[in-house]
């Protein structure tokens, strides 16, 4: 059995799930973010009207955490998109190396003329799969 070294080895369906993978990701983590920098925001302003009666250098303090706050906020949600793209490129390789070891096989079979016997590595993803074509395969067989 051969490794598999490429590592885009279906590239239309791995492109197509980094890219959702990423977008899904990209839209819960902007609106967390935003939900986030307006709680906070809501709470300053309720902390300035309170504390700017206090003391003018508190206002000011206050105002300058907030303005801060919205690049930690940014920030995190890069660093979070930037973990979740390698996850989407590691669970697209998982899904994509079985199917295109299938796939492969099928193309042998083809061109065999019979079904033949399905080995998948041990860690691969769909083992159950390569498992009943090979049993299909042994019962096929004269």
């Amino acid at each position: 059995m051969k490794l598999r070294t490429k590592l885009l080895v279906m590239k239309p369906f791995q492109r197509w799930f980094i890219i959702s993978f990423l977008s899904y990701t990209a839209l819960f983590l902007s609106i967390l973010g935003a939900s986030l920098y307006l709680f906070f925001r809501l709470m300053v302003e309720e902390m300035l009207q309170v504390g700017g009666l206090l003391s003018q250098s508190y206002a000011q303090t206050l105002q300058q955490n907030l303005d801060r706050s919205f690049y930690v906020i940014a920030a995190i949600t890069v660093g979070l998109l930037i973990i979740a793209g390698a996850h989407a490129f590691f669970f697209s390789y998982k899904i994509a190396g079985p199917l295109f070891a299938v796939t492969r096989h099928m193309e042998k079979c083809a061109d065999a003329g019979q079904l033949l016997p399905l080995a998948l590595r041990k860690e691969d993803l769909f083992s159950d799969l390569a498992v009943q074509i090979s049993r299909l395969a042994k019962k096929q067989k004269p």
